[in-house]
């Protein structure tokens, strides 16, 4: 028997709910993951307002390459420390445009594994 999908031991979980910044301040919101079998793809998603779709802003590889929307948002800059499993999306300088709620998603890159998508929201 065999199952396709996200383990259940894959999972990624903001590091705060919430987060507050100043306008012209740096802010970085951070998502902890796991998984259980080879890297996955990291992803950042913004949903500014209640009854849109979320954006898409970056995606990081497994190479380290990033894939960022197009165009690309200048003051956004996504990291991961592969050590600690953190995934981190730094804002700066902040603007109140910036206000929305952010999604840090984790995608299997196994082969024929591209429809499970595990996301939880990262409010900034």
């Amino acid at each position: 028997m065999a199952f396709i999908g996200a383990s259940i031991q894959d999972s990624i979980n903001p590091t705060f709910p919430a987060v507050h910044t100043m306008a012209n301040e740096k802010v970085t919101i951070s998502c902890k993951y796991q998984y259980s079998v080879s890297m996955n793809n990291l992803q950042w998603y913004r949903q500014q307002l209640h009854n849109t779709p979320p954006e898409f802003l970056v995606l990081i590889m497994e190479s380290g390459q990033m894939q960022t929307a197009t165009p690309p948002h200048p003051r956004l800059n996504a990291s991961v420390d592969k050590k600690n499993k953190m995934v981190n999306l730094e804002i700066f300088p902040a603007d109140v445009a910036d206000s929305a709620m952010y999604y840090c998603a984790l995608q299997p890159t196994v082969a024929g594994n591209t429809m499970s998508t595990i996301q939880k929201p990262a409010q900034s």
